[in-house]
């Protein structure tokens, strides 16, 4: 019975809607495609986003090694949270899939990226994991709970859900900060948050990580990726922070 009555009154409150004349069909589809154009033309005057901060590139175990034991030293000395921007790199083919994890870019703050090349690395360092599941840290990336988990598969000596637990997914942070929500990949957020592009130059993308040493467009991809990753956590938490002061 009330389910007949629900059905009745959707109908009835369709049927109040005014049709459109064919003339106004017509102009309504023109204003959508300028409205499509403009946005277009919007999005492809933006600058494209850029690092140019000091920019560490290492492929030595030791040197390596080196690295996370300085950002774990500051993370045991640090009384907050560290957020370090985080993603990685792997060779794919389309025949044999992904390769094993090649390349981890982590961005302390916005004015260093260390590039640390690890696919000529049998184990990578054990100060790696420790600072990566250490409590005052957090990784910001989009999807970053699966790079994570490859990162486990790829080598020993890492636990996922240890991993997993120290994670900051900037598209899952995006929707409970911005009035839209979708799934974002890092160069929606980017366009809608920054109002920037990223290059995602598909001849790097898909190059040789696992290849040493990495070019300078390979190193300049791989820093742009882990900047922007902070940058955009640093943005939404602000936007947050402001949105909550103005309630």
């Amino acid at each position: 019975m009330y389910e007949m009555e629900f059905d009745i009154s959707y109908l009835t409150s369709s049927r109040l809607r005014p049709r459109l004349t064919s003339a106004e069909k017509e102009e309504q589809a023109k204003r959508t495609e300028l409205e499509k154009q403009q946005l277009q033309a919007d999005f492809e005057n933006r600058p494209f986003i850029q690092f140019n901060g000091n920019l560490k590139y290492h492929a030595d175990l030791i040197d390596c090694a080196l690295i996370c034991d300085n950002l774990l030293e500051a993370a045991n000395k640090s009384k907050d949270v560290m957020v370090l921007g985080f993603d990685m790199e792997w060779p794919f083919s389309f025949k044999t899939g992904s390769g094993r994890t090649a390349v981890i870019q982590i961005s302390p703050d916005l004015n260093v990226c260390y590039i640390l090349h690890v696919s000529q690395l049998k184990n990578l360092p054990r100060s790696l994991n420790e600072l990566l599941i250490h409590p005052n840290i957090r990784l910001a990336g989009n999807n970053v709970k699966n790079d994570v988990r490859k990162l486990a598969r790829d080598y020993v000596g890492f636990d996922s859900d240890r991993l997993i637990e120290n994670c900051i997914d900037i598209g899952v942070f995006a929707n409970s900060v911005l009035p839209v929500t979708q799934r974002w990949s890092l160069e929606k957020l980017v366009d809608y948050v920054l109002q920037m592009r990223i290059d995602k130059n598909k001849k790097v993308r898909m190059s040789k990580w696992h290849k040493f040493p990495l070019s300078v467009d390979q190193q300049k991809y791989a820093a742009i990726d882990a900047y922007a990753s902070l940058l955009l956590y640093l943005t939404l938490k602000e936007k947050k922070l402001y949105s909550t002061a103005t309630r």
